[in-house]
């Protein structure tokens, strides 16, 4: 393994637990990897605001990678280094769909969510990240352009309706599920690897140098395209595949034996140079 410089978490049930717990293992584990001169940077579906707090738990608030890929910056202060949010005329039309096939559809930005309706399951998303959630009454009100688009199963055992926005949505819009229940949707051609590649060529790393962890579907981009992937037990069978470590289950913080699993290769190449 070359020597590495940058490592990209994913978040939710990748560094936190399902509970949105942050083990204080992991933290220990990011701290020395941080010590060993290796960046650290949080990949995420979520919006800066709702990043922040981790971001800032873990001292690494000067870059982070939001709305998976569509949002690079500071999280502290909010400025960005990179933005691509949705069309406005293809996020109301996805918008309009997803409300027609009853998914709970999300509009998030920078300063908010915006719903056409406040659903049970809208109101538990909300209140996880904890975001000020506004309701309108006509997708026309939609403020400016959404970062994404998020979607709730009402019944996480039906997805015939996720299925569906696929396939009318998935030739102009990304789309990839970030959990069972929820399906995020952004701009064509930007997810948290095209954001990988952004930060990699802007901190002059190659990708070899660059390693990744992430659970679900809308990691394994980024996975295939970082030099080494690492994952957790919880983790989807295509994610598991492609890591070269696979560790205990978030809950039991299985990211920090990853993380020394890296370190102890890390000291590897650099005992070799």
């Amino acid at each position: 393994m070359p020597d590495l410089r940058l490592f990209v978490t994913d978040v939710d049930r990748t560094l936190l637990t399902h509970d949105y717990a942050l083990p204080a293992r992991v933290s220990a584990a990011l701290r020395s990897l941080r010590g060993a001169g290796v960046a650290v940077v949080l990949a995420s579906a979520r919006s800066p605001a709702a990043l922040r707090p981790y971001a800032e738990g873990l001292g690494v608030t000067d870059l982070a990678i939001c709305f998976n890929g569509g949002w690079i910056g500071n999280v502290a202060t909010g400025a960005s280094i990179f933005q691509a949010p949705i069309e406005r005329a293809a996020a109301l039309a996805a918008m309009i769909e997803a409300k027609t096939e009853g998914v709970n559809p999300m509009w998030f930005t920078t300063s908010g969510i915006y719903v056409l309706e406040i659903t049970e399951s809208i109101r538990r998303e909300a209140e996880i990240t904890r975001e000020a959630l506004h309701v309108v009454a006509n997708p026309a009100d939609l403020p400016d352009k959404p970062g994404k688009i998020m979607c709730v199963a009402a019944n996480p055992g039906d997805l015939s309706g996720f299925q569906r926005l696929r396939e009318r949505l998935g030739s102009e819009l990304s789309v990839a599920s970030s959990h069972t229940r929820l399906l995020e949707i952004g701009p064509l051609q930007v997810s948290k690897r095209s954001a990988l590649e952004t930060l990699a060529t802007r901190l002059n790393i190659t990708r070899a140098q660059c390693a990744a962890a992430g659970d679900a579907e809308n990691d394994i981009e980024m996975l295939e395209w970082a030099g080494v992937a690492v994952t957790v037990a919880n983790a989807l069978t295509a994610v598991k595949r492609l890591s070269g470590f696979v560790g205990p289950s978030c809950d039991q913080g299985g990211l920090a034996d990853g993380v020394t699993w890296l370190l102890k290769h890390q000291a590897h190449a650099r005992a070799v140079i």
